[in-house]
């Protein structure tokens, strides 16, 4: 891994140092921005369960960071009883509303028992993880039936590689297509449900735009996803949200 004072060879990628990334502070600006982008999140989730969600009653987020989505997942009511897991967080406290709670955990283990979660989801921490099916195996073990998992699609015809060094830079190290990204959950013990790609809301593209691009910007970006999600996978860069139960685990 090169330091960040280090310049990688012509033509390589230069990787941060990941554990001090994530072990920054969020600035008031981030947990702002965090805000603002749980609400998708959690509207993701509930669109994707539909008229499931009655069956959901013990929920864990994994990676949930400061835990604005399970926070935002809780006020839909999804599911009754909620838990979060974050890397390096050595609080464990009750949030907000009784039933909604934030642990430290190792980034490896999930410290809970087989099956012990109606609904298991990770949003936007699968790009972050050094072992993919390791992570998604421990989330199919706590889960008594669904597994949510949502990623950024950032591989497509306009991804270039100084667009690649900006997302690793902030400790994106795995990079998807949403036929990559389901390839990656059905060899990982899972049947796919639903996946579907999904923009995000305008105050998200105006959080970093002026009110006349955000419009622009959000009006093309959801018009070619209304025509076609395949299409419009290979020019922008989309969430992809995939809801899943077990399948069989792949034998070597």
């Amino acid at each position: 891994m090169v330091s960040e004072h280090e310049q990688a060879p012509s033509g390589f990628f230069r990787c941060p140092d990941l554990k001090e990334l994530y072990s920054r502070e969020y600035d008031d600006k981030m947990n702002r921005w965090r805000a603002v982008c749980a609400i998708d999140k959690a509207d993701n989730i509930a669109s994707m369960l539909d008229g499931l969600s009655f069956s959901v009653k013990d929920v864990l987020e994994v990676g949930c960071g400061t835990g604005v989505v399970l926070e935002q997942v809780a006020a839909k009511k999804i599911g009754s009883c909620f838990t979060g897991i974050e890397i390096g967080t050595e609080r464990s406290r009750k949030q907000t509303r009784d039933g909604l709670y934030v642990h430290g955990y190792d980034g490896h283990k999930i410290p809970y028992a087989d099956g012990e979660f109606d609904l298991v989801y990770a949003t936007h921490v699968l790009e972050h993880v050094a072992d993919e099916r390791e992570f998604l195996s421990e989330m199919r073990r706590v889960s008594r039936r669904f597994v949510y998992v949502e990623v950024p699609c950032e591989l497509h015809l306009r991804t270039t590689r100084r667009a690649l060094q900006k997302t690793l830079e902030i400790g994106h190290i795995n990079a998807y297509t949403p036929e990559s990204f389901a390839l990656q959950l059905e060899t990982s013990g899972f049947i796919i449900k639903n996946l579907k790609l999904f923009d995000q809301h305008y105050a998200v593209h105006r959080f970093h735009s002026s009110p006349w691009r955000a419009v622009v910007k959000s009006t093309m970006r959801r018009g070619l996803l209304r025509i076609s999600q395949s299409i419009a996978s290979r020019v922008f860069t989309y969430h992809c949200g995939a809801l899943c139960e077990h399948a069989p685990l792949l034998g070597i």
